[in-house]
């Protein structure tokens, strides 16, 4: 059953159950007092007609107290429209009117005026009776009300008060059911739209516009299908991330590979002069180095990827002058130098990664020089942590590279960065290692000038 069904029924259910039970009570109240009315305006209407006959019988005290005469004398004095019974205690009637019925007789009780409703086919009556002392006799004193005109309108209160519960029911009913739908409007929206997330519409979003817990649920919903949504798209690109950093390993993978088996067939094939000889092992010693630079490169950020690194207090100027030392005989078959103006300062993070991310930013700075080119390795304190920058006057990156440069295997120049050993890898560590350090690289680039790349590394933890 549907949610607005379950409330319509439920409502419904509980008015009609307040209106009956309510309804009840008040036409009983009603009913029950309009018939202690009855029974106490009759049997004060007999008391009275009781005393009445006692005191008439009274002024004939000397008279014979079995004549019958002064009683039916006294029995004058009720009114001649009243139904009425005068009988002895062993049944006896002494005076009746015409129209009462022999059933209706009951006997009295000493000092207590007894009333009873009796109902006959046709009408019903309120039969009524107090004890008389009459000449040292006891007798009983019945008289009849017809009541049958109060019950009549009390049972057309009841069809009146049944024909107006079903109308209020009718109309709670028609009233519910409007309201149910209404409020669950935008439980069904959120359904809709939950179908339509499952069928691929990540796009679509409830518009409920209220400020109750269905408006809070429907932009918890809307939160969530944008979370979702956004995990999705996330999802989406790494998976082509991956497709594409396959379809590249497999390309890079090619070429080195085609070349080794290309030099090692030619050397078991046929007998060589020693000089190209010497040409086809040093190809394969080249190409094998590459290939092992590769594996290094992706140990590396596999390793990245899977574990946490240890931070410590790291000093900017030893971590400077690490990675100076390190590029000098590098930079020096170049005849290339390294300008080094760091300040001293204690930073957060991993000290052979950081050392790693300069040496690699180095080493494509000078692939990117001429010979004798002078590069900078600078680092200053920010009131936001500590900036490095590694800056060269090189060919510069075409601004439509730059947001691809850090996608794996990815270079600017294929031609130019396989003669120099590279294999696509290295800014793609290096963004990995900013990224674990809560940091990024910024390119700012030049075609023909240089090319500036920086970092931000928080400072020393407290």
């Amino acid at each position: 059953m549907r949610f607005a069904a379950k409330m319509t029924a439920l409502i419904t259910m509980l008015l009609a159950v307040s209106l009956a039970v309510g309804g009840y009570l008040v036409m009983s109240s009603s009913f029950d007092a309009r018939l202690k009315g009855q029974v106490r305006d009759a049997q004060e209407e007999v008391r009275l007609l009781g005393m009445t006959v006692q005191a008439l019988c009274a002024r004939e005290q000397g008279q014979d107290t079995a004549s019958s005469g002064a009683i039916e004398r006294a029995l004058e004095a009720i009114p001649q429209d009243r139904s009425y019974c005068l009988h002895a205690a062993d049944g006896t009637v002494l005076s009746e009117s015409a129209d009462f019925p022999q059933e209706a007789v009951q006997n009295g009780r000493a000092g207590v005026i007894v009333s009873r409703v009796q109902n006959t086919t046709s009408g019903s009556r309120l039969i009524t009776t107090s004890l008389l002392t009459l000449y040292g006799g006891t007798y009983s004193l019945t008289c009849l009300n017809d009541i049958t005109d109060m019950l009549r309108e009390a049972e057309t209160e009841l069809q009146r008060f049944r024909w107006i519960l079903a109308a209020v029911l009718g109309a709670a009913v028609a009233a519910t059911a409007a309201l149910s739908v209404y409020m669950t409007r935008p439980l069904r929206r959120i359904s809709r739209t939950a179908r339509q997330l499952a069928a691929g519409q990540t796009d679509r979003r409830v518009t409920v516009r209220t400020d109750d817990e269905l408006g809070d649920l429907a932009q918890n919903f809307n939160a969530m299908a944008d979370a979702l949504e956004a995990r999705l798209r996330e999802l989406a690109a790494a998976a082509q991330r991956q497709k594409e950093f396959t379809a590249s390993f497999a390309h890079e993978l090619k070429t080195p590979l085609t070349s080794v088996i290309g030099y090692a067939d030619t050397l078991r094939s046929r007998t060589l002069p020693s000089e190209m000889q010497f040409e086809a092992a040093n190809a394969i010693y080249t190409e094998g180095k590459r290939l092992e630079r590769m594996s290094f490169a992706l140990l590396d950020l596999f390793a990245l990827e899977r574990s946490e690194p240890s931070f410590s207090r790291v000093q900017t100027g030893a971590l400077a002058a690490s990675v100076q030392k390190s590029c000098e005989y590098r930079l020096a078959r170049q005849k290339q130098s390294l300008q080094c103006d760091v300040e001293e300062a204690a930073v957060w993070g991993e000290p052979e990664l950081l050392r790693t991310l300069l040496l690699n930013l180095l080493d494509n700075a000078h692939k990117a020089s001429p010979p004798g080119a002078v590069l900078q390795l600078r680092g200053r304190g920010v009131p936001s942590g500590y900036l490095f920058c590694v800056i060269d006057p090189g060919r510069g990156i075409p601004p439509e590279e730059l947001s691809r440069i850090t996608d794996p295997f990815y270079m600017v120049d294929k031609s130019r960065a396989r003669a120099a050993g590279g294999a696509g890898l290295g800014l793609t560590l290096c963004r990995k290692i900013a990224e674990v350090h809560g940091s990024s690289l910024r390119f700012e680039s030049v075609v023909g000038e240089g090319t500036r790349v920086s970092f931000l590394l928080k400072g020393e933890q407290k």
